[in-house]
């Protein structure tokens, strides 16, 4: 019997039994392949999908955090090259400061030595003056009283002279 089930078969036209079995053992293998195949696939395909997305997502925010970090950066640099030049600026204008307060403090202090000197030599040229004069003066003291010695040891050269000093006073 199985050669006549052979004989007449013709895939070119099949019949109405091959048909019908193809289609149900179709249906049965696609129901059984939806509980048990398709649905985990399409669950992970979906859970796939979402991460994915997420990853897509999470690199955008990154990307933005990144770009405005290097934003950032780029502003801090400038600020920081702006303080630099203004750090500089003012320490050479506090270095210009400085050399020109001691150029005029050293020469408020050459003016003030040289204004002491001079004080200190016109004291003590006027003390050298006033030394000259007493040793003149004690000089010519002595020499008087030499004179007067030798002058006045007669005592009619002391008559005589004493005498001569009343009528100059007179």
């Amino acid at each position: 019997m199985s050669t006549l089930f052979l004989a007449d078969f013709s895939v070119i036209k099949p019949d109405f039994g091959l048909i019908f079995w193809t289609v149900v053992i179709f249906l049965i293998l696609y129901a059984i392949l939806g509980k048990l195949a398709w649905k985990p696939i399409q669950k992970a395909l979906r859970r796939r999908d979402e991460e994915i997305q997420t990853s897509i997502d999470e690199a955008k925010r990154a990307r933005a955090e990144m770009e405005a970090q290097a934003a950032d950066n780029q502003r801090l640099l400038v600020e920081a090259r702006e303080e630099r030049t203004r750090i500089i600026t003012e320490a050479e204008r506090q270095s210009k400061e400085m050399v020109a307060a001691a150029k005029n403090e050293a020469r408020e202090a050459a003016q003030k030595v040289a204004a002491d000197a001079k004080r200190d030599i016109e004291n003590m040229r006027k003390a050298a003056m006033v030394d000259l004069k007493r040793e003149v003066g004690t000089m010519a003291v002595e020499i008087a009283e030499k004179i007067l010695q030798k002058d006045l040891r007669s005592d009619a050269n002391q008559e005589a002279f004493v005498r001569e000093l009343v009528s100059d006073l007179n």
